[in-house]
């Protein structure tokens, strides 16, 4: 399983965009959709290092990809991580082949369901809502006037 761990570094730190998918395809979309954003995109490859972000930032936007073996426990997943964690979001991708499933996701908790890399820009959408909800991060005094500053340090 392939994990794709976004962030958005001008922001929160503790909020991330997570990818959780077997292929590949979606979080290679999703960097190619994000490119021009300043969105640092970095890969692990396990779920247990996903669950771990999003355990230590719990306003996470996660992408997981459905599949025939996941179906059940990603429903059960959806639900449970709504409770955990309020606000995490969690979008699901798939085959289409799987287009079915959508009601049950949604139904679970899930914000978005797709089923075509090509519609990626629809999740770089949510991404870009989701993070512009967060609020900056406190900063101190000196912090916030090296911020103001027209150079970059």
């Amino acid at each position: 399983m392939t994990i794709t761990s976004v962030e958005i570094s001008e922001r929160d730190d503790t909020a991330k965009c997570v990818v959780c998918e077997l292929t590949g395809r979606w979080g290679v979309a999703l960097r190619s959709e994000l490119r021009d954003s300043g969105i640092r995109v970095s890969e692990t490859r396990s779920f247990d290092e996903c669950q771990a972000t999003l355990d230590a930032a719990p306003a996470s936007l996660a992408i997981v990809e459905l599949t025939a073996e996941n179906s059940l426990w990603l429903a059960e997943t959806i639900v449970r991580e709504r409770y955990a964690h309020p606000r995490l979001r969690i979008a699901v991708v798939a085959d289409r082949a799987y287009a079915a499933e959508e009601w049950l996701m949604r139904e679970a908790g899930a914000i978005h369901f797709l089923t075509s890399p090509r519609r990626i820009d629809l999740v770089a959408q949510i991404v870009h809502r989701h993070f512009a909800q967060i609020p900056p991060p406190q900063l101190s005094a000196v912090e916030r006037i090296w911020a103001s500053l027209p150079w970059t340090t």
